[in-house]
């Protein structure tokens, strides 16, 4: 697209499906009440659930970013659309009080959709905004994500308080989703003139030679794993009902962060702003560790979503830029497949709570995390790292 104006009656729909991905975070943060519903011996069976879903990630992006070539990344987009609904519905129509299997797999189709939809639209966004202005749409575009995952605390909330369980959350998710299939199916978008070129998994993967792209993929493998692993745990830091409130802080404050994000990456370097906002998450989880106070714990993790903000959309910007336009698809391949890596938080994180039987120690591994995204944000900010 060579002009600056987007066109807001395709852009729209396009960032509706931003909304939809957020579908797939329901599911760490319902995993303690999906676990009071089996005795201690299925504890670590139900820590796998969030597995079900980021698996799909590592298995499905890159053939899907392939694939993607030949039916085109509106096609691809209904297509994800279509396997969230029937994974939102499986658990549901199963019924209260079925078995854990009915749970893994839902979750599983739920992960499948979202792999699709996470490679298709990405890309689908670059295609009604200019390349320079694709940091600041990204971002937009997490605004409304965060935004279906700030809403998730309130619905489960008022649904318990009305019905007396949560799972009237999953057939509102999937007819949410109808909603964002039909608008997009209506709204011609279009599509990039490559369409059409089969593309094969070698050239996603030979993109990892460009040491930016590296970093960047190895950058949001680490995000997806904190951003998970820090909601997984953040329910169990207070030992009350009300503690899924700290997933609604969390988000409401990375919305906050992306929205003073957007502002100062219009005149501040996006990898400097990453290097600061690392630096601010690693003091917030090592003050976690030894936090006691309910009030305090609500507010370390709202500044953690603050300084988790921006993160997805820097890693991929950088890495879209640091190839030609016609590998984006392979771009958008390698970074969903990065987020399979959200697959090893709930195990990882769980274990680390049963091994020690203190439920902040399940927060190292987000730490290490951050980690890696803090030294990575200096390695980008060099020269020598192409």
């Amino acid at each position: 697209m060579n002009s600056r104006k987007v066109d807001k009656r395709l852009l729209w729909p396009v960032l509706a499906g931003f909304f939809i991905m957020g579908f797939c975070d329901i599911v760490a943060p319902v995993t303690g009440r999906i676990a009071a519903e089996f005795g201690p011996e299925r504890q670590a069976a139900v820590s796998f659930l969030p597995t079900m879903v980021f698996l799909w990630f590592l298995v499905l992006s890159a053939p899907v970013a392939a694939l993607m070539n030949r039916w085109g990344r509106k096609r691809t987009a209904l297509t994800g659309y279509a396997f969230t609904i029937v994974g939102l519905l499986v658990p549901y129509l199963a019924g209260e009080g079925s078995s854990l299997g009915w749970y893994f797999a839902g979750f599983g189709l739920l992960g499948i959709g979202n792999t699709v939809v996470q490679v298709a639209v990405n890309p689908l966004l670059a295609t009604i905004v200019p390349a320079e202005r694709m940091t600041s749409y990204l971002t937009v575009g997490q605004i409304f994500r965060n935004t279906s995952l700030l809403l998730l605390a309130p619905i489960v909330t008022g649904l318990v308080a009305w019905t007396g369980s949560w799972r009237l959350l999953l057939p509102l998710y999937a007819a949410l989703t109808v909603v964002g299939g039909v608008w997009l199916q209506l709204t011609a978008v279009p599509e990039p003139s490559e369409t059409g070129r089969a593309a094969g998994l070698a050239d996603c993967f030979r993109l990892l030679r460009n040491r930016r792209v590296l970093l960047s993929a190895l950058g949001v493998a680490a995000f997806i794993a904190a951003d998970v692993g820090i909601n997984f745990v953040a329910v169990r830091l207070i030992d009350n009902p009300s503690s899924i409130l700290t997933t609604t802080g969390f988000y409401a404050c990375r919305i906050v962060g992306t929205l003073v994000g957007a502002w100062v990456l219009i005149r501040y370097s996006d990898v400097k702003y990453l290097n600061r906002n690392m630096a601010l998450a690693l003091a917030a989880l090592a003050w976690l560790l030894v936090l006691r106070q309910a009030d305090a714990i609500y507010v370390i993790v709202g500044l953690l979503g603050f300084a988790m903000s921006c993160v997805f959309a820097t890693f991929y910007a950088v890495a879209t830029k640091a190839v030609a336009e016609r590998e984006a698809n392979g771009v958008a391949g390698l970074m969903i497949l990065a987020i399979s890596a959200g697959a090893l938080s709930g195990p990882v994180c769980g274990a680390l709570i049963r091994w020690t039987g203190y439920a902040p120690c399940g927060l190292l591994f987000p730490l290490l995390c951050v980690g890696y995204m803090f030294w990575a944000s200096f390695r980008l900010n060099t020269k020598n790292s192409k």
